[in-house]
């Protein structure tokens, strides 16, 4: 493994999204000391006027590239441009003070220190201090460092306090809004795993159970019968039911996980669930390469829930079902021609959204009464 990709894999997910924020909050605002000049002046026509609208391009773009800031409608007032400008110019000053100072401070040190060596005197009115060059290069290196980080993130509040007040705003991937995403994620995986125990759970008491009782009556019949021929007959009955009992153990193994998927992949056990439909089903599209574990377990549970679906529900005389691999993406959807009307919230689909969601992937439904529905995954390999 090439050493940049196994250094970025040991970094946390989060920690590079974070330092991926700043890089873009500081490069967003060393742009804005271009744009803050024609921000002020678009303040002063119309703003409707060919120039305002053409800077407000800008400015959008600006902040949605570096600040990960949406805007709604366009504003209508020429406080957005004012304002902007001035936190653009004033802000753009000091950080790029602190920048200039980081980069001749630390690189000037570590040249010194690594190769001619010495220390720094720092002098004041009434005394002076002498500390080692890397010493002092790294701590003023780091200190200058985090201002530039702290400017930045005032420059990206500021921005979305100012944008707030003339348009809707939004923040897609903000750091914020990640962390509300993983903990309903993981909210949504402990709920989806108790749905599974207790869908199990149901499995087995309301078939595999039954079977065992009738099993052991049959048995117990027996074993007081005193004709032969009743005694053979019962034995006779009773391994038939032995024989349903493992049918019915072996279907409940196979709606936990199918072991197919690990030996064969997904071609194996979506044949099988198009196989074992009662409506008739199409296989329009299977991935001839195998995609990670998780993904085609996900994809998998996600295909045999709509059927199910489908099938108790819908009213459908035709399914058609496609699972595709799109760059790093593994795409299954479902399509019926039923009487539409699903419910995303209902028990069944839901789990399948936190399901997908657990995997960081996304699943939309569309379903039209009269119409049909369908029903789409779309989850990443990493």
């Amino acid at each position: 493994m090439p050493w940049p990709t196994s250094l970025t894999a040991r970094i946390p997910r989060e920690s590079r999204m974070f330092a991926t924020r700043w890089v873009a909050s500081v490069f967003g605002i060393l742009w804005g000391v271009v744009l803050c000049l024609p921000l002020l002046l678009a303040a002063v026509p119309a703003p409707t006027s060919r120039l305002s609208r053409r800077v407000l391009g800008w400015e959008r773009s600006r902040q949605d590239r570096c600040f990960g800031i949406v805007m709604g409608e366009a504003p209508s007032k020429r406080g957005f441009f004012v304002f902007n400008g001035v936190v653009a110019g004033l802000i753009a000053m000091p950080v790029f003070n602190l920048l200039t100072g980081f980069l001749l401070v630390t690189i000037g040190s570590l040249i010194q220190g690594l190769f001619i060596g010495g220390s720094i005197t720092i002098g004041f009115d009434f005394w002076t201090i002498s500390q080692p060059t890397l010493f002092v290069g790294v701590l003023y290196g780091a200190a200058n460092l985090i201002g530039v980080i702290v400017l930045a993130e005032l420059a990206n509040w500021l921005h979305g306090t100012i944008d707030s007040r003339y348009s809707a705003v939004s923040r897609p991937n903000a750091p914020h809004t990640r962390i509300t995403q993983l903990l309903m994620t993981r909210h949504g995986v402990v709920m989806a795993i108790d749905e599974e125990r207790r869908r199990i759970e149901r499995d087995l008491h309301d078939g595999v159970q039954q079977n065992v009782v009738s099993l052991s009556v049959l048995i117990a019949r027996a074993q007081r019968a005193k004709d032969q021929d009743k005694v053979s007959a019962l034995l006779d009955d009773a391994l038939v039911q032995s024989q349903d009992l493992i049918d019915e153990m072996r279907e409940v193994a196979w709606r936990v996980y199918p072991t197919a998927l690990d030996e064969h992949g997904l071609g194996t056990v979506l044949n099988r669930v198009a196989d074992h439909c009662p409506i008739p089903v199409t296989l329009t599209a299977v991935p001839s390469q195998r995609a990670p574990q998780a993904c085609e377990s996900a994809a998998y549970f996600v295909v045999r829930e709509a059927v199910t679906n489908v099938v108790k529900h819908a009213n459908a005389s035709h399914i058609r079902i496609s699972v595709i691999v799109d760059g790093q993406m593994l795409i299954a959807e479902v399509v019926d021609d039923g009487c539409g009307g699903a419910d995303p919230a209902g028990g069944g689909l839901k789990g399948l959204s936190r399901r997908v969601g657990a995997l960081d992937g996304t699943m939309t439904i569309e379903s039209l009464e009269n119409v049909g529905t369908t029903v789409k995954a779309e989850i990443p390999y990493a």
